[in-house]
């Protein structure tokens, strides 16, 4: 990754994965973007837990995308997006965002990661917080119930149950990684959930918690619904 990143640098090319209203937004916190950076892994998905498998994909894939915004002197990453893309019997892990530097006197000590965009960045920042990694929760679980085939029109208390259970679980580790953060809280971006099926007596499912933990870092007005107008001229 670093590679990629030296030769992203050597080219001079800037680009980025952020909207117009996205970069104008950090732009306006003092966020300059310097160019997209990508981690990627692709898996065996082989007979291993589902979320298991999931959390270390994510894990890898986000240390990667770390690593080429710290290569290309980045002091956050804005809009990530993770995807998972199965195929066969492997899984391909890829996170995308848009690195940023502080173009003030003051910048953070590691490099952040975030799925907020840039006007939710700006938003956030005047208000006293400060975005500080992206978190993932997750877990999955299987039931059996012999009985499942003989309620068909009827709720079954099985799989209901263990939809419940892996949920309440993801959401709990999601707030285990913003609690090792450091954070003083977090903001949840997307949930999701997977269920399926196994055989005519059992069920699997694998629930995700993903947002973002950030820090208090001053006092503030409370982030408002929408963003202000930004005057470009920087007047005003």
């Amino acid at each position: 990754m670093p590679d990629r990143a030296a030769r992203y640098t050597a080219s001079g090319l800037r680009t980025s994965l952020l909207t117009v209203p996205g970069a104008v937004g950090a732009e306006a916190v003092g966020l300059r973007p310097i160019g997209e950076v990508m981690g990627c892994v692709v898996e065996h998905a082989g007979v291993d837990d589902p979320a298991a498998c999931l959390r270390r994909g994510y894990a890898t894939a986000l240390d990667r995308l770390r690593a080429e915004a710290w290569a290309l002197g980045a002091d956050g990453v804005l809009a990530i997006r993770c995807t998972v893309t199965r195929a066969g019997r492997t899984r391909e892990f890829v996170v995308l965002g848009t690195a940023v530097r502080a173009t003030g006197g003051k910048r953070p000590g590691r490099v952040f990661t975030t799925s907020l965009s840039g006007p939710d960045v700006a938003k956030l920042l005047p208000a006293g917080w400060v975005p500080v990694t992206l978190a993932i929760g997750l877990d999955g679980g299987t039931v059996y119930d012999l009985a499942m085939p003989d309620r068909p029109a009827r709720e079954i208390a099985a799989p209901t149950e263990l939809v419940t259970r892996v949920r309440a679980t993801a959401r709990a580790e999601f707030l285990e990684a913003v609690r090792l953060s450091g954070a003083d809280g977090g903001l949840v971006s997307a949930t999701t959930l997977s269920a399926w099926p196994l055989g005519r007596t059992g069920a699997a499912a694998v629930a995700g918690v993903f947002g973002t933990a950030i820090a208090r870092c001053g006092d503030g007005p409370a982030p408002r619904d929408a963003l202000a107008v930004l005057p470009l001229d920087r007047r005003g």
